[in-house]
């Protein structure tokens, strides 16, 4: 189990509570993460689909694939020098869905992440604890989430930036 949804255990009030709705169980208020990795898994493919059709009806062909990620300003845009960046970005932009979706998808991935990381320092911990805290000493990037479009279909991954 991922954990009960109380108030006081969440960094944004509700924002666990709406995950568990979206995946969990509500009348028990439990959230297991197999249930997100599922979701998860079931949204990559979904949007990738969609996002697939969208960019056929463009015209824009895969390869070269699509490197989707957050911009400053929260916005979902293209990373790299896709040659079609400029009309993907503008699709994007005009589709809700798009924006949406992306950023459930985020979401998602970055539960799975963070309770990843966390079940490994832990363990890390139990067997070795100064080797967890030089570890978590050398943590000094932030993870970026990414969502690669690609001929083989749609990938989502992280990669690490400098504060």
């Amino acid at each position: 189990m991922y954990g009960k949804t109380r108030p006081e255990e969440n960094d944004v009030p509700g924002a666990l509570d709406a995950v568990v709705r979206l995946i969990g169980d509500p009348a028990k208020q439990e959230l297991y993460l197999s249930d997100v990795r599922s979701k998860a898994a079931e949204s990559v493919l979904h949007y990738g689909r969609y996002f697939a059709r969208l960019l056929r009806d463009l015209g824009v062909v895969i390869p070269p694939a699509i490197n989707l990620q957050s911009g400053a300003r929260g916005e979902v845009c293209v990373a790299g020098d896709h040659p079609d960046k400029s009309a993907v970005e503008a699709l994007i932009a005009s589709n809700t869905r798009l924006v949406e979706g992306f950023k459930e998808i985020e979401v998602l991935h970055e539960i799975i992440r963070s309770q990843e990381e966390a079940l490994l320092f832990r363990r890390l911990m139990q067997q070795n604890p100064a080797a967890a805290e030089k570890l978590l000493a050398s943590k000094t990037q932030l993870p970026v989430f990414h969502l690669g479009i690609t001929s083989a279909g749609p990938l989502a991954f992280f990669s690490r930036m400098s504060h």
